[in-house]
C-alpha cells in the first residue's frame, strides 16, 4: 500500500517538468522522494520519454522520411547514427511496419548452395546473416552443407518399420538421434519402444 501510495503521490506533469530540465531518472526520484523504478515507470511507460543521457540522436520526422525507402531497421540506424534496436522501438511506437526486404533473390541463394557453400559462408556472400540464409533455405527446401543426412527416408521407413529405436537407427545410418528424429517426425512416425532385441527385430 505504501509503494501504490507513492506512485500516485508522483505526477506525469512532474517527471515530465524535471526531465525537460534534463534530469536522469535517479536525479528526478531524489528531487520527487519517490524510487527511481517509480520514475521509469512513469517516463518511459506512461510518457514515452527517452531516458536522459541516452537521447534520441534523431527526430520521428527523419525516421518517417526513410521509413519508405524500403530500408531495414539496421540500415536505417546507420544512416541516423543510431542502433537497429532503438530504431525499431520508435518505428512500432509510430506504428509502421518492419520492412522485410531481402537483399537477395531465391536464385543467388540455389546458385551459392549449388556450389557447396554452407550457410555462413553464403551469408558472407550476400551481405546477410547466416540466419537469414538459414530461414530461407529450409524455405526452399535445400539441405544444409556440412549437415547433409547420410540416409534416405526409405532406408529410415525400414529401419523404423523392423522396430529400431532413434538411437539404434542412428547408429546403423551414421547419423545422431537429433537428425533421425527430426526425420522420423517428419514422416509421421511414432517412436519405436525397445521391447524386443536387435536380433529379433532383424528376423
Amino acid at each position: 500500500m505504501r509503494n501504490k501510495a507513492k506512485y500516485a503521490q508522483v505526477s506525469n506533469q512532474q517527471v515530465a517538468a524535471l526531465h525537460a530540465e534534463g534530469l536522469i531518472d535517479r536525479e528526478i526520484a531524489e528531487r520527487l522522494g519517490a524510487a527511481e523504478s517509480t520514475v521509469y515507470h512513469r517516463r518511459h511507460y506512461v510518457l514515452g520519454l527517452e531516458a536522459n543521457g541516452n537521447k534520441r540522436i534523431f527526430t520521428d520526422e527523419e525516421l518517417i522520411v526513410l521509413h519508405p525507402k524500403g530500408l531495414l531497421d539496421a540500415e536505417m540506424g546507420k544512416i541516423l547514427g543510431s542502433t537497429g534496436k532503438t530504431v525499431g522501438v520508435h518505428r512500432r511506437r509510430l506504428g509502421l511496419k518492419a520492412k522485410g526486404r531481402l537483399r537477395f533473390t531465391d536464385q543467388q541463394l540455389k546458385r551459392l548452395h549449388a556450389e557447396g557453400l554452407r550457410d555462413a559462408k553464403i551469408g558472407e556472400n550476400l551481405g546477410v546473416t547466416e540466419m537469414t540464409i538459414s530461414v530461407h533455405r529450409r524455405k526452399l527446401g535445400l539441405e544444409a552443407h556440412g549437415n547433409k543426412r547420410l540416409f534416405t527416408n526409405q532406408e529410415l521407413i525400414e529401419l523404423h518399420e523392423k522396430g529400431f529405436t532413434d538411437t539404434e537407427i542412428a547408429e546403423k545410418l551414421g547419423a545422431s538421434q537429433s537428425t533421425v528424429r527430426i526425420h522420423r517426425l517428419r514422416l509421421g512416425r511414432s517412436p519405436n519402444k525397445r521391447r524386443f532385441t536387435r536380433i529379433e527385430a532383424v528376423k
